[in-house]
């Protein structure tokens, strides 16, 4: 019998206990369950197929010890053998943030005024954008800010709309944790997690700006946002 979905099966489980391994870095051997416990705070791969793995280790088990007629009682579907090797490739080599989202940043200044930054979100159907006085980034203009921001303005001052100026919003909305930078060979699913941490610590992330090295002070080269995610998570279905 052709037991080449297995061959494939078992060298793609092999190789991701050894990129586990790596991530966890055991002083002993510990199962693979134990490694992929370890390894899912580490990595956004196996933090996301974690309960996927350990299936894949059940089944791993069963072919490896369980035989009728000294055969292997079980044989994998393609499907399956292709999934695990889509995980060991992420694993291995994961897309990096410059692979998929790299692209003209559309900015504002922080002299800007309300109505001018308005207008090219608008225009471009934009909910966030960077505001940037030269090379220096100085905030997160966002449409749910300047809403908030409007709204006050009304009810405190007489003074036009249009005369005030983006750098006013951002004072009002103080969104010092609605960002983060990642370099552009971040890997891809490191977004994931700065997504999910946000959340955990209570505060929502709204968008991540790329850069050469990860610095603020650097030209964005591409910008992430929430409504990316579902490509993110697209690449790693496979």
């Amino acid at each position: 019998m052709n037991r080449e979905l297995s061959r494939r099966f078992l060298d793609a489980f092999i190789g991701i206990e050894q990129q586990l391994r790596s991530i966890v870095e055991p002083k002993s051997h510990r199962p693979f369950y134990q490694l992929v416990n370890g390894a899912a705070p580490k990595n956004a791969v196996v933090h996301d197929t974690a309960d996927e793995l350990k299936h894949y280790a059940d089944l791993r088990n069963v072919i490896v010890h369980e035989r009728l007629n000294n055969e292997p009682i079980a044989e994998p579907h393609r499907e399956i053998v292709e999934r695990l090797e889509h995980i060991l490739q992420l694993l291995c080599a994961p897309p990096k943030v410059e692979d998929s989202f790299m692209g003209d940043v559309v900015t504002c200044r922080g002299d800007d005024t309300v109505g001018k930054a308005a207008s090219i979100m608008y225009k471009h159907r934009f909910s966030k954008m960077p505001v940037y006085d030269g090379d220096a980034f100085r905030g997160l203009l966002t449409a749910e800010g300047v809403t908030h921001w409007l709204g006050d303005h009304l009810q405190k001052s007489r003074e036009p709309v249009d005369e005030q100026t983006v750098a006013a919003v951002l004072e009002y909305v103080g969104n010092g944790r609605s960002y983060a930078f990642v370099a552009r060979t971040c890997p891809i699913f490191r977004v994931i997690d700065l997504f999910e941490e946000a959340g955990h610590e209570g505060h929502r992330l709204q968008a991540v700006l790329i850069t050469e090295d990860g610095s603020s002070d650097q030209k964005p080269l591409g910008i992430i946002t929430v409504f990316d995610l579902p490509q993110i998570y697209q690449l790693m279905e496979g």
